[in-house]
């Protein structure tokens, strides 16, 4: 298993996850607060890795991700700076359900979803993965009603809390989806429990689930792009 991270936090996720670490550079056609942020930058199904060509072609990732055992999937979809043209390949994704806003999401991804069994939930929230901390297949955290409305309509369970201190530069808040990572038994935090306003919802979940919080820097938490595992 490795992970694909924001260059800033990959040295120390790695060294307290034993998770191999694969910095993600900033993309320039992105806006530079979320440039290196892996939510922003790919869309992982299944056993294939959608993305920007160029981004990955000239960071040569392509052979690294191939290495994993992934197909990579160029999406057609230019990248902008401004919202929503940054958003092609935010898509939350909880077990064979896609939630994400199906006009601007990448129509690689859809194809590819509708081809494979999943069912796609179109949501106003175009940044449906950073604000989603997936659990498991049935269970999610996040600061949006309307994807929590979403994903109750799929008889999955969702905890709606607040994100306002997750610290994100550039903008007002960021997210929990960014600022966290869910692997195997453990829930990785950018920052201190102690200092979110989520801290109780998230305790509750980690004993729910039998799972230890682990927390990768000290002080606030900041919203660094969260992981993507290959």
């Amino acid at each position: 298993m490795k992970a694909l991270i924001n260059y800033e936090i990959a040295e120390a996720f790695s060294k307290i996850s034993n998770i191999q670490a694969i910095p993600l550079k900033p993309y320039s056609r992105l806006d530079a607060p979320v440039a290196s942020h892996a939510d922003m930058l790919f869309c992982v199904l299944d056993d294939v890795v959608f993305c920007y060509e160029d981004y990955v072609k000239e960071n040569r990732l392509v052979e690294t991700i191939e290495k994993e055992g992934y197909q990579v999937i160029f999406i057609s979809n230019k990248c902008e700076k401004q919202y929503p043209y940054d958003i092609s390949l935010n898509v939350l994704v909880m077990g064979k359900t896609l939630y994400c806003n199906e006009k601007y999401t990448a129509m690689e991804i859809l194809n590819y979803a509708k081809s494979r069994g999943y069912t796609i939930i179109d949501v106003k929230q175009g940044y449906s993965a950073c604000s989603t901390l997936v659990v498991d297949e049935n269970t999610a955290i996040t600061s949006d009603f309307g994807i929590a409305k979403a994903v109750k309509s799929s008889h999955k369970k969702t905890i709606i809390v607040n994100c306002d201190d997750v610290v994100l530069t550039g903008y007002d808040h960021g997210f929990i989806g960014g600022s966290t990572a869910k692997i195997n038994d453990k829930i990785y935090v950018f920052g201190e429990i102690s200092k979110m306003n989520f801290k109780n919802e998230l305790e509750t979940i980690s004993k729910d689930q039998k799972c230890e919080i682990i927390p990768i820097l000290a002080g606030r938490v900041y919203d660094f792009g969260g992981v993507k595992l290959l």
